[in-house]
């Protein structure tokens, strides 16, 4: 339960700066608009990466089986 209350702790500081976020100072709502931008970025890669690893049916690297040349 300990990590549990934790998290609701991290939601509930982030609800109060979103709340204070428009009386905050350019460089607080530039900060926040990266943050938000580095999150967005990192996700949608994310998603990306599922995406072509699911739906493109081609393995990327196949291994290739060596024949001799001569039975010996």
């Amino acid at each position: 339960m300990e990590v549990r209350q934790e998290v609701l702790d991290i939601f509930q500081k982030v609800w109060t700066k979103l709340q204070a976020l428009p009386q905050a100072s350019p460089l607080e709502l530039g900060a926040f608009f990266v943050l938000i931008l580095f999150v967005a970025t990192f996700l949608f890669l994310i998603l990306l990466s599922c995406i072509h690893c699911c739906c493109c049916g081609k393995p990327k690297y196949q291994g290739s089986r060596v024949q001799p040349l001569h039975p010996v």
